[in-house]
This record gives C-alpha cells, structure tokens and sequence, in this order.
C-alpha cells in the first residue's frame, strides 16, 4: 500500500498533486470526487493510467488517472500557464505563489 498526501489542487481542471512516502511527485486527474489539499490518501503504486486512492480517516475512494509520476519536483498542471485559473488552491501551495 503506497501513501501520498494530497499537496496542490485543481479543483476546475481536477487535477491534484500528490506526494508520495519517497517524496516525489505525481500529477493526477481525478475523475468524479477531488480530495481537499492535505488529505491523506493510500492505494496503488504510482504508474501511467487509472488508479484507486483511499482516504484512512474517511474511508472515501477516490478514483484517479495518474498523468505523470514520479517528480523530483512539484509538476505545473497542463496547460502551465500563470493565470488566476491554473493557480493551485490550500494553504501550502499558495506560499509559493507570496515568495514571487
């Protein structure tokens, strides 16, 4: 069983950021319900494709399409661009977005 912790959301395009246990990175679409940033999730190993993720406090599964896996850093969402659109929502994404 493979952790990650939910650390960027998307919530119009659906998109998440996950971190996994060995602390990389996985950009992931979600396909019906979107975990809250911070939310910790566990399930399959990341690979290409479909994937079910489950959240241990709430017992929600989540049912994921991982996009592109295993950053060394946060991955911008396609299309990347600066707009008020792609920028992530939570707390700890936004403090990137106050350094600039």
């Amino acid at each position: 069983m493979h952790k990650y912790c939910v650390v960027e959301r998307w919530a119009a395009e659906s998109l998440l950021t996950l971190q996994c246990g060995a602390g990389h990175y996985h950009l992931t679409r979600a396909l019906r319900l979107l975990p809250e940033t911070e939310t910790r999730l566990e399930g399959d190993r990341p690979q290409l494709g479909f994937g079910l993720l489950r959240c241990p406090v709430s017992g929600v599964v989540f049912r994921v399409i991982f996009e592109s896996i295993g950053h060394a850093e946060r991955p911008l969402p396609p299309p990347a661009m600066p707009g008020a659109a792609h920028r992530p929502q939570g707390a700890r994404a936004h403090r990137n977005e106050r350094d600039r």
